[in-house]
C-alpha cells in the first residue's frame, strides 16, 4: 500500500516547515462557481487537501455542483457543516488557518488564523464557535465565527485530532492521538473534565445516536474503541480493518473507514459485530451520514472520489468524482432536515 504523502493520521505529522508562505484573505482567496447555484438536496462540502480547494455535492443529485478554490499551500483536510447548512468551516493545516464559508450562498467570509497546524475541526451547537484541534502546541483553538477571531485555547493533550460536540452541546470531546486517549471538556469551564485511555493512535471519533457511547477510530491498533459516556470507561475494542481513521452512524450501524484495506467496515449497533466489509475507493477517510439516515458519504484521498453507501443493503450505489485529496474529516452534511 503506498503511504499517504501528508497522512496526519496514522503517520508522523507533516508541517512543511519553510513551505507555507502567508496569505492576505482578502487578495489571494477566491471563489469559483463552476456550476448553477440552484440545489435541491442537502449539500456535501468535501476538502481536497492536494486540490487546495472544496467540492460542493449536491446530494439529492449526487454531482459536483460548484467548487471552492483556495489559495495554494491551504490544504484543507477537516471540515464542520452547521446542523441548519449556514455554517462551514474547513481546517488548514497547511496555512494553518480556519475557513469560514457561508454554507448557502456558497461564498468566503473569512480565514482565522489558529495555531501550528492540524485537521480536527468542530461547531458549537448554536453554530456561534468554531473548535479546531492544533496538533503540535496541544490546545484547541475556540473561534467566534461572527468576529473572526481565536477567544480562547483549551489545553489538551499530544497532537489532539478528531472532535465532536455532545448532543446538548455542554461536552467537546478529543481524541489526542499520542496520548492514546479521548479526553471530555466542559463548554462551561473549558477546561478537561475527563479522560479514558483507549486504543492506539485514536483519530476520528464519534458519539452515539442515542448520546451513550463514544467511538474512537484507532489507526495503530487497527480496532474502535467504545467508551461508556455516563461513566467515562473503556468498555471493550473491536477488530475493524488496517488503519480505521473515522466512524459513522446509519440504521443502528457503525461504518469505520479503514484507509489501507479501501474499506468501510460495517458493526451492527447493538452486539458491535461486524456484519459486512464494503469495498469503497483508495484510502477512505473521512464519513458523514445523510440527514436521512439512509445513506453514508465516504471521501476517498487516493482515488478522488466520493462513494455513497445505502446503510439499509449495505452496497455502495454511486461514485461521485470530487478534487485532488478528497479528505472531508469530520461532519461535512447538515445534520438538519433539507
Amino acid at each position: 500500500m503506498v503511504s499517504h504523502p501528508c497522512n496526519l493520521g496514522s503517520g508522523g505529522p507533516c508541517r512543511n516547515d519553510g513551505l507555507i508562505q502567508p496569505y492576505c484573505a482578502a487578495i489571494l482567496v477566491a471563489v469559483f462557481f463552476i456550476a448553477s447555484p440552484a440545489w435541491s438536496g442537502p449539500l456535501a462540502f468535501i476538502t481536497n487537501q492536494k486540490g487546495n480547494s472544496i467540492s460542493v455535492i449536491d446530494t439529492a443529485k449526487g454531482v459536483v455542483v460548484n467548487t471552492l478554490a483556495l489559495p495554494p499551500g491551504a490544504e484543507p483536510a477537516g471540515v464542520a457543516v452547521s446542523r441548519d447548512g449556514s455554517t462551514v468551516v474547513v481546517a488548514n493545516p497547511g496555512s494553518k488557518q480556519v475557513t469560514i464559508i457561508d454554507g448557502r450562498g456558497l461564498r468566503l467570509i473569512g480565514n482565522v488564523p489558529v495555531g501550528t497546524g492540524g485537521v480536527g475541526v468542530a461547531l458549537s451547537r448554536d453554530g456561534q464557535y468554531a473548535f479546531a484541534a492544533d496538533f503540535y502546541d496541544r490546545h484547541i483553538a475556540v473561534v467566534d465565527i461572527k468576529a473572526k477571531m481565536v477567544v480562547r485555547r483549551i489545553p489538551v493533550g499530544n497532537i489532539p485530532a478528531g472532535l465532536a460536540v455532545s448532543r446538548d452541546g455542554h461536552y467537546l470531546y478529543v481524541s489526542n492521538r499520542d496520548d492514546n486517549s479521548v479526553s471530555e471538556i466542559s463548554l462551561k469551564t473549558f477546561a478537561v473534565t475527563r479522560t479514558v485511555a483507549v486504543g492506539r493512535h485514536p483519530f476520528g471519533i464519534h458519539l452515539s445516536e442515542d448520546g451513550r457511547q463514544l467511538y474512537s477510530a484507532n489507526v495503530e491498533s487497527n480496532d474502535i474503541s467504545v467508551v461508556d459516556l455516563a461513566t467515562f470507561t473503556l468498555l471493550q475494542n473491536i477488530p475493524v480493518g488496517d488503519r480505521p481513521y473515522a466512524v459513522g452512524e446509519a440504521q443502528h450501524r457503525l461504518f469505520v473507514t479503514n484507509q489501507y484495506d479501501a474499506s468501510v467496515a460495517v458493526l451492527d449497533g447493538n452486539t458491535l459485530t461486524l456484519m459486512a466489509s464494503l469495498k469503497v475507493g483508495e484510502y477512505p477517510e473521512g464519513i458523514a451520514t445523510h440527514p436521512d439516515g439512509k445513506q453514508v458519504y465516504v471521501a476517498n484521498w487516493m482515488s478522488n472520489t466520493v462513494s455513497v453507501i445505502d446503510a439499509v443493503d449495505l452496497k455502495v450505489v454511486n461514485t461521485i468524482p470530487t478534487g485532488d485529496g478528497s479528505r472531508a474529516f469530520g461532519e461535512f452534511i447538515a445534520l438538519g432536515k433539507p
